[in-house]
């Protein structure tokens, strides 16, 4: 998937260069030798070599080897490594990949080795996905999920207010910015899903093995996107393969006041002239719908290989790579969010604006549908919503299209919701 809509994966998975870095006490003697595969890319792989020294430091009979893996290549190259039994000890999985990976036998199940407080930490949409036929395979790390980032200084001399719901979004961004630069939409099927289920729709109900997308209430979401998207008050989209960036220049120059997009983008973002001013920068959650509010996460997080030869020292390894410090680290770091609710009362995260303003939205956000097919539900997702956009479909028809396509290919025994 693009992660340009997925949380930005793309952003996150630049580390294309496969080496490792072994991390070792020079004073003590290693006994347990640990391997992290990471998709980690240039800025946070530092953050993570911190982090596993930190853990040699506490427990010098360990060593740990931190190897990078290309993100695009991750999933080949893990099942291939599992499959020939020399699998990492440790791999660093984007969220669709864990309900994958466990279906196919490549995960270690963890289930008894996660704490009760643990459990009740983790923020639940992000631990949701670790969480896949009845058992735990694995522990979030860096979640995140689109949210209204707006410029505090545009939005009060246009005297707009920071919206609660959809309509009332609509409303002002066409009342106070009627000249187009009031927000940048882009065409992608992950962004338009907060406005999905805003009205009532979804994707797939896995417990009733139902296809929600093509629901009346999914179409009237993305109708109300695209009415938002070509109204007045909209800086126009003509480039839909170049609209993440288009946003994002276009938001850090000053020259629109809203965009949607995630935590992942903050860094770039405010280090654009319209936020020389750090604390120029709002976070909103997405505004409610009529018929609920949501939200896609995203993110990755830690698995153990199912070719493990140190399990008991993998958990251990693995709780502190998720555990309260670590994710503190990562907030201060490289502005990721924390998975743990515990986190953010950490000074470091407490003092970040942008990171506690996003945990509002991670409260109201949406797990997606946490099956091994999840990762392939844009495939029909985005090009179809990208015809509508066009006017080359009505919602109503590309939902119906998607539905059918879901039914055809990832979801047979699944019936449509209409």
């Amino acid at each position: 998937m693009n992660r340009k809509y997925l949380g930005a994966v793309g952003a996150l998975a630049t580390g294309a260069l496969v080496a490792s870095v072994a991390l070792v006490p020079a004073a003590n003697a290693a006994t347990t030798t640990l391997t992290i595969w990471t998709t980690t890319n240039a800025q946070e792989t530092p953050t993570l070599q911190s982090i596993t020294a930190d853990y040699q430091r506490q427990n010098p009979g360990v060593k740990i080897k931190v190897v990078m893996t290309p993100f695009d290549t991750r999933d080949a190259k893990f099942s291939a490594a599992v499959q020939a039994k020399k699998g990492p000890d440790i791999m660093r999985a984007e969220i669709a990949d864990v309900a994958n990976w466990a279906s196919k036998g490549y995960l270690a199940d963890i289930t008894k080795s996660v704490s009760a407080a643990d459990k009740k930490d983790f923020l639940p949409a992000a631990f949701a996905y670790y969480n896949y036929a009845g058992k735990i395979w694995g522990l979030p790390h860096a979640p995140d999920a689109p949210a209204l980032l707006y410029n505090k200084a545009m939005l009060k001399a246009a005297g707009m207010t920071v919206p609660k719901t959809l309509a009332d979004l609509k409303t002002q961004c066409e009342a106070k910015f009627p000249s187009g630069n009031g927000i940048f939409l882009r065409a992608d099927s992950y962004w338009v899903q907060a406005w999905v289920w805003g009205f009532g729709g979804g994707l797939v109900n896995p417990a009733k093995k139902q296809i929600l997308i093509g629901s009346a209430k999914s179409a009237a979401g993305m109708q109300a996107y695209k009415d938002l998207m070509t109204s007045k008050c909209a800086m126009p989209n003509t480039d839909f393969s170049n609209d993440y960036g288009n946003a994002q220049a276009a938001f850090k120059a000053g020259q629109v006041a809203m965009i949607v997009n995630g935590p992942w983008a903050t860094s770039d973002i405010l280090a654009g002239s319209a936020f020389a001013d750090k604390n120029n920068l709002g976070v909103a959650p997405i505004p409610a719908g009529p018929g609920g509010q949501g939200s896609p996460v995203g993110g990755n997080g830690w698995v153990i290989s199912k070719t493990s030869k140190n399990y008991a020292a993998a958990v251990k390894l693995l709780t502190f790579l998720a555990g309260p410090a670590a994710n503190e680290k990562w907030a201060a770091q490289n502005n990721l969010l924390p998975s743990r609710s515990s986190a953010y009362k950490l000074p470091l995260v407490a003092a970040n604006p942008v990171i506690t303003q996003f945990l509002a939205q991670m409260k109201v956000a949406t797990a997606r549908p946490v099956l091994p097919q999840g990762g392939q539900i844009y495939n029909d997702f985005g090009p179809n919503f990208q015809n509508f956009l066009q006017g080359k479909t009505t919602a109503q028809e590309a939902a119906t299209i998607v539905a059918k396509a879901w039914q055809s290919k990832l979801f047979r025994d699944y019936s449509i919701v209409s």
